[in-house]
């Protein structure tokens, strides 16, 4: 869209809290509120309890469902009813929205054009879907993995800021030099902000580094908090439909496998930090069952040194991983780049949620927290905020080991590892 010249990708007024409280607050203040009291009471107390640290740029990605949705109708009703009213954001970084509303300008004042009153039917519509989900689909996807394959893996990348994009480019650039070999893209889940159809055209697709009829290369997504916003039915009504994505058949859980290692992807957003369906007993018969080594992928966190996690994965998969740990543990999530010391149930847990939500990263010389071996901490600065830079990991696959490049949005390696059987 264009509006005095500029590509309007994002807006940065919906990633501040105080703004989207504002919001929230106006949709509710009416004789018949626009959610219920326990869904604007759970909405409420994330935003109060959620401070963004430092004192330049506010971005903030709220996790409940109605928040989520209410950035996706307030930015939809922007795009078609509101380009007059943006212009470019104050502070310039592809890492962060790049418009913002013009000063003195309130399109979201009552009975003006984006009011949230005249939008709550497409709220309301979002928190019928919420609670009205697809089907859990009961039987994995399944695949070969060769010995020399090349995997990519990105997660929370669908978002379309110009760095984002930039990670698409580099994750197509990897590709394209294992041409010949057997390649697989992996999304560890998320595009934003609530996992509408029209989110994955313009902020996941439209920059996809797999093009439609390239056959070497076989794409796989996972499910994400922020896919489930909507129900879920964007991304198994269509993200899963797109023939990029036909090895996965339609499944949120897939398992790809070779003679030395197996990668288990798992869907752990059906059920907020849960598994649905059997896949906790399809996961002990594969680990258990197989004399392959295993990496799991999910897109939430085992563990977290910066933020809460309640456990249910570990409890969940702790009987397995107790009597044969998992080799490596990949997640998203939580935006950043973390290798995590090993755990009791993962010899090589690794965090990369980094592919595409700003998060403010510690200065270089900061200590590491307890349990961290690495934290990829190279940012963008403006002023008093450390913006980190976006990126992804290359696995090369070696026969008995596994090579891991740590890679940014510019290209360049700033991490290797070797995950040996």
């Amino acid at each position: 869209m264009q509006s005095t010249g500029l590509t309007f990708r994002r807006l940065r007024d919906l990633w501040d809290p105080d703004f989207l409280a504002a919001q929230l607050h106006r949709l509710q203040a009416r004789p018949r509120p626009g959610l219920t009291e326990e869904q604007f009471a759970a909405a409420a107390a994330e935003l109060a309890t959620r401070p963004v640290p430092g004192a330049g740029v506010r971005v903030f990605v709220p996790r409940h469902p109605a928040l989520n949705l209410l950035q996706t109708a307030l930015e939809t009703c922007l795009r078609f009813r509101g380009a007059e009213a943006l212009e470019p954001a104050a502070v310039a970084d592809p890492h962060l929205p790049d418009a913002r509303l013009r000063p003195g300008i309130d399109i979201y004042r009552q009975f003006g054009p984006c009011d949230p009153r005249w939008i709550e039917c497409e709220l309301a519509r979002g928190m019928r879907l919420f609670e009205d989900r697809p089907p859990f689909p009961a039987t994995p996807a399944v695949a070969e993995l060769a010995d020399d394959a090349r995997v990519v893996l990105v997660g929370d990348w669908g978002t379309g800021l110009p760095a984002a994009e930039a990670v698409g480019r580099a994750m197509e650039r990897e590709l394209e030099a294992a041409a010949g070999r057997d390649r697989h893209l992996i999304h560890l889940g998320d595009v934003y902000y609530a996992g509408w159809k029209d989110e994955y055209l313009d902020h996941f697709l439209a920059y996809w580094p797999h093009a439609l009829g390239d056959d070497g290369v076989r794409s796989w997504a996972l499910n994400g908090n922020h896919d489930m916003c909507s129900g879920g039915h964007g991304y198994f009504g269509f993200l899963l439909r797109d023939p990029r994505f036909a090895a996965q058949a339609g499944s949120s859980h897939f398992r790809i496998a070779g003679r030395h290692w197996q990668i288990l992807g798992l869907d752990t957003a059906y059920l907020d930090q849960d598994l649905a369906g059997d896949q906790v007993e399809w996961v002990r018969e594969q680990i258990l069952g197989s004399r392959s080594h295993t990496i799991l992928l999910t897109h939430h966190q085992l563990l977290s040194v910066y933020d809460q996690v309640p456990g249910r994965l570990r409890t969940r998969l702790g009987p397995t991983l107790r009597e044969r740990p998992a080799d490596a543990w990949f997640w998203g999530h939580e935006h950043r780049c973390l290798l995590y010391a090993p755990d009791p149930l993962v010899r090589w847990p690794r965090c990369i949620g980094h592919g595409g939500i700003p998060m403010l990263v510690p200065p270089p010389d900061a200590p590491l927290p307890a349990g961290v071996e690495y934290e990829y901490r190279q940012a963008t600065v403006l002023g008093p905020d450390r913006w980190g830079l976006f990126g992804f990991a290359v696995l090369d696959f070696r026969g008995s080991t596994v090579e891991v490049r740590y890679v940014n949005e510019r290209g360049e390696v700033h991490r290797q590892e070797t995950l040996s059987a």
